[in-house]
């Protein structure tokens, strides 16, 4: 026991653990992502699902039995898993990303499109 009541765990990852589908879209949704419409970049939180914990935070169980995450080093202790803004930021750009990469073919479709009508 540690950290006035808290007890701290060992993380457990399985390598062969693949979330399911409701997992994946609960993430998801807690990284901000929209169901229906960024579906394509799911594979962001199924990689957030499984992803480690970073070098020195552990997972800490309350009193109350609601997990926490303790890092050792800044002692910071905190309620989401210490990767979750890393997911969040990267789901935040690649989504950009596609939304740009969108729009480019829409506006090359429009000049090809004038292009024939000048013609």
């Amino acid at each position: 026991m540690g950290l006035d009541g808290f007890e701290f765990m060992e993380e457990e990852l399985d390598d062969d653990y693949n979330p399911t589908t409701e997992e994946i879209e609960e993430y998801a949704r807690f990284l901000g992502m929209d169901i229906h419409e960024d579906s394509e970049l799911f594979f962001i939180a199924k990689e957030g699902l499984k992803a480690p914990l970073p070098g020195s935070w552990k997972p800490c169980k309350s009193p109350g039995d609601t997990v926490y995450y303790y890092n050792f080093d800044t002692k910071a202790l905190q309620k989401e898993h210490p990767c979750d803004d890393y997911y969040r930021k990267l789901y935040l750009e690649e989504r950009q990303s596609r939304v740009k990469k969108d729009e480019e073919k829409a506006i090359q479709r429009q000049v090809v499109q004038q292009k024939k009508m000048e013609k």
